[in-house]
């Protein structure tokens, strides 16, 4: 009962601060709630619920589309701006959701400056360079140093994104030193309950900003200019450690409040689907890499045709996949399929309670494989090839491959062991180029966060992007729509129409009349 009265009161406390356009309306004060209506430990749960109802649901359904994950199931209206990569100020749009969670963050920062609530201060600082740098992934300049001040500035200036990935490189290594010294200090308060994504275990908050902090860098690889500073910050990484198990969230997820990715696709108390799994199916391009490859995450990813999850057939799926029984459309074809297609699988849609995931073990080992490639941390390619494989490992463990963990790693030690088929082998001879293998791993990191984290294949396939190629990895076809006249999916997200007309001056500044979301980089793009 507890932990459902936080769940509640929290909820309130997160839908005051999310309305649309709350960062840029003049007459709102971000800073709010106050003290005396909600306290740190009641905020930090719909914190992470609202975060992970963005990263880890259907919010980022136009990314999971271009990516070749999903598509729209045959004999509903085709969507077209989708498959013709048209983008408008109103959507695809992240800003408020992103803001709205800041704010409440913002709220967390100032009611914890004292020592006894370091920990909850430097939650709310490693939460915030979540938001923040997946605001700059879409945006590029974003208001940062100026942002969430409420009648302080209302009309707060744009930064430039590579100012705000500094910034945050190094609020994460105070962050993390910071839990490092609280460590052993029984003085200072540790999170408990209202810590639905780690327990209060702080040493797993420390692995997980340091894992954080490893991304915004290898974000940035492609930074000519920033090569020995990113290279310095990478090795100083080593020493801290990454994360090596899920981070999920779970405010207590019920059939009646289930879990975002169960809320979508999964099957509602009355025992009927829900809207997401009817509209959305597997995109035939990820399908053909799973059979391409023999990889037997194809029966978890994705559903047999015509089964779905009210049938027990769903849950138990055949092994060896037969690929006959999966199929789906690519992108910018919305084909009548003979069975019906394939849906979104067992190993996503998993049951009401469900956790929301935060980040998977499988990405922390993704990161540190390429980071290793690169020379950031040591061991050479020898240990780019075993932090690869325990992110393919870590994959199926967590789809819960052939019903157990015992299963999945027998299932994706037989993977691992392939003989070269698609990108299943890692050369350690010194004959692959770097390149080579940043395209091995990325495409293991693309294989695995199918449904799971959308937007990381969209950041992956920008910031590799050859336009001899005309595509990053992964390399993903361009949409067969015959109404589509762009050349590629687009390169960042406009500006929200609010902008324009609530802090205009900041937005003009900015760049925004002629952003182009065609030619227009990210900072962090070759």
């Amino acid at each position: 009962m507890k932990k459902i009265l936080i769940i509640v009161v929290v909820i309130g406390v997160i839908a005051g601060s999310c309305k649309k356009g709350f960062l840029s309306s003049l007459q709102n004060d971000p800073n709010s709630p106050t003290s005396s209506a909600a306290t740190p430990q009641l905020v930090l749960p719909g914190c992470l619920t609202s975060l992970v109802n963005i990263v880890n649901s259907t919010s980022y359904q136009t990314e999971a589309s271009w990516m070749g994950y999903w598509m729209y199931s045959p004999g509903y209206s085709f969507n077209s701006t989708v498959e013709n990569y048209v983008m408008t100020s109103s959507s695809p749009q992240h800003w408020d959701d992103y803001y709205g969670v800041l704010a409440n963050l913002n709220f967390i920062a100032g009611e914890t400056t004292t020592p006894d609530l370091a920990n909850y201060h430097d939650i709310s600082t490693i939460l915030e360079a979540v938001c923040y740098k997946n605001l700059a992934d879409l945006y590029d300049k974003i208001p940062f140093t100026q942002a969430l001040k409420g009648s302080g500035d209302f009309n707060p200036t744009y930064d430039d994104g590579s100012v705000v990935y500094d910034s945050l490189v190094a609020r994460l290594d105070a962050a993390i030193a910071d839990i490092q010294a609280n460590l052993g200090n029984s003085a200072v308060a540790r999170p408990a309950s209202d810590d639905i994504a780690f327990g209060g275990d702080m040493t797993q908050w420390m692995l997980f900003a340091n894992t954080v902090k490893l991304k915004l860098l290898v974000q940035q690889s492609a930074v000519s200019s920033k090569a020995a500073t990113l290279s310095a910050e990478a090795t100083k990484t080593a020493s801290v450690g990454f994360l090596t198990q899920d981070a999920l969230v779970n405010p207590g997820y019920t059939q009646s409040q289930p879990s975002p990715m169960w809320g979508a696709f999964g099957v509602s108390p009355s025992g009927a689907l829900n809207g997401s799994y009817t509209f959305i199916v597997s995109n035939q391009t990820i399908i053909d890499f799973y059979t391409k490859t023999n990889d037997q995450r194809l029966a978890y990813f994705c559903g047999q045709n015509k089964v779905n999850p009210t049938m027990d057939s769903f849950w138990t799926p055949k092994l060896p996949v037969n690929p006959a029984n999966y199929s789906g459309n690519y992108l910018g074809i919305q084909n009548s399929l003979p069975n019906g297609g394939s849906g979104i699988g067992p190993g996503i849609v998993q049951s009401p309670n469900q956790s929301a995931v935060l980040m998977l073990a499988a990405e922390s080992y993704f990161v540190q494989a390429e980071a290793t490639i690169l020379g950031w941390l040591s061991g050479g390619l020898p240990a780019a090839q075993a932090l690869y494989q325990k992110g393919i490992i870590a994959s199926y463990e967590y789809l819960n491959v052939g019903g157990s963990t015992a299963a999945a790693d027998t299932y994706a030690a037989a993977y691992i062991g392939q003989p070269n088929v698609g990108y299943v082998t890692f050369a350690t001879d010194g004959s692959a180029s770097n390149d080579s293998l940043m395209h091995t791993v990325i495409t293991q990191k693309w294989a695995a966060l199918n449904s799971i984290s959308n937007v990381e294949a969209y950041n992956d396939w920008r910031r590799t992007y050859n336009p001899a190629l005309n595509s990053g990895y992964p390399i993903v076809p361009v949409s067969k729509s015959t109404s589509n006249v762009n050349p590629h999916a687009p390169f960042r997200y406009f500006y929200p129409t609010e902008e324009a007309t609530s802090n205009g001056a900041s937005w003009q500044a900015a760049g925004g009349p002629s952003v182009d979301v065609f030619n227009n980089k990210i900072f962090w793009m070759p």
